[in-house]
């Protein structure tokens, strides 16, 4: 029994750590031609980010968008390949979610919510806005290791005129790793071999 105690951990395996924030806007976030972000500021972290994940609500068509619900109201066609969605680290990291030109567009435009974690399987493309999970762009893992206090930004762009783009809602989770507690039998191990130590170099010196 004290052989297999001699092989325990003194320190318990690492435990994820999650602090999310979400917001819903009233009016809604519209741009047109141009960029703009939202953020939200976090505290409280005493280990580095492990991981991050994102999901955002969003309406993409031509104009106008119901500015308190982010209905789509237009009846043509969206111009999908006018978004470009990028997430901003407090140290000022940016990872591309979305680039310009990965969807094309539909008629009429649609509102949908992605979900971007680098545990997805895909990226968003193609012609229809669809809402699912997806890869973003470049990974996520880039904020690994950053401080994850401080304010995170969405930084969302319709990069051409009369077919709006809207933020109606987005959440962010940021993770960290801690060190999970000193195990009993971890410290009873410990203890033991302090001991039997201890006893070897008094031996040692009365030998001597």
């Amino acid at each position: 029994m004290a052989a297999a105690c001699l092989g325990l951990p003194l320190l318990a395996p690492q435990a994820a750590s999650a602090a999310t924030q979400s917001a819903t806007f009233n009016p809604v976030l519209i741009v047109d031609g141009g960029g703009s972000s939202t953020g939200f500021t976090f505290s409280g972290f005493t280990a580095p980010v492990s991981g991050v994940t994102t999901t955002i609500n969003l309406t993409k068509c031509d104009d106008p968008i119901d500015s308190a619900t982010g209905a789509c109201l237009g009846g043509g066609f969206s111009f999908n390949n006018e978004i470009r969605l990028e997430l901003q680290s407090p140290i000022g990291t940016i990872v591309s979610l979305v680039p310009s030109s990965a969807l094309s567009g539909q008629t009429p435009g649609d509102t949908v919510t992605w979900t971007f974690t680098d545990a997805a399987s895909s990226v968003v493309s193609g012609n229809l806005l669809v809402s699912g999970t997806y890869l973003p762009s470049s990974p996520l893992s880039a904020f690994i290791g950053e401080d994850g206090n401080g304010t995170w930004n969405l930084l969302f762009t319709d990069t051409a005129g009369g077919d709006p783009l809207s933020i109606n809602s987005w959440s962010l989770t940021v993770n960290q790793q801690v060190p999970g507690p000193l195990p009993l039998m971890g410290v009873a191990s410990a203890f033991g071999i302090s001991r039997r130590l201890r006893r070897r170099i008094a031996s040692s010196r009365a030998q001597a």
